[in-house]
């Protein structure tokens, strides 16, 4: 009796990887999931324009409350839609479904909400 030889490693880690992912374990919030695929190369993870593109770009950090286009959830929306062509920010409008852009706009401005609320002193 043969036997089939294993396919190379990396081929099995990539069979999992995809295994893991259509398995759900990426964010379970729509908006987190489309802005892990399409924002975070330039925001990154966590919205803090943390990445090495973002080095010098002062608007790439979505946490920190400053805002080049306002950060109203129509701004948001606006600027998702149709990008800025006085910087790298492309449009969205037809790479993104409708739910998608609602998605990923809601996740947007929560990273801004939680620059705009103070802390909770400590008590002691």
């Amino acid at each position: 009796m043969s036997r089939r030889p294993l396919p190379p490693v990396p081929a099995i880690l990539g069979a999992l990887a995809a295994a893991l992912l259509a398995a759900g374990c990426g964010p379970k919030d729509p908006g987190a999931r489309v802005f892990s695929r399409k924002c975070a190369a330039c925001h990154g993870r966590e919205g803090k324009g943390d990445t090495r593109f973002a080095k010098g770009r002062p608007y790439t950090n979505l946490t920190d409350g400053l805002w080049r286009h306002g950060g109203d959830v129509e701004s948001i929306r606006k600027l998702i839609l149709d990008g800025d062509p006085k910087s790298p920010m492309p449009p969205y409008r037809d790479r993104l479904s409708p739910d998608e852009i609602d998605a990923v706009t809601r996740h947007v401005s929560r990273l801004g909400t939680a620059a705009r609320v103070p802390p909770v002193p400590e008590v002691r």
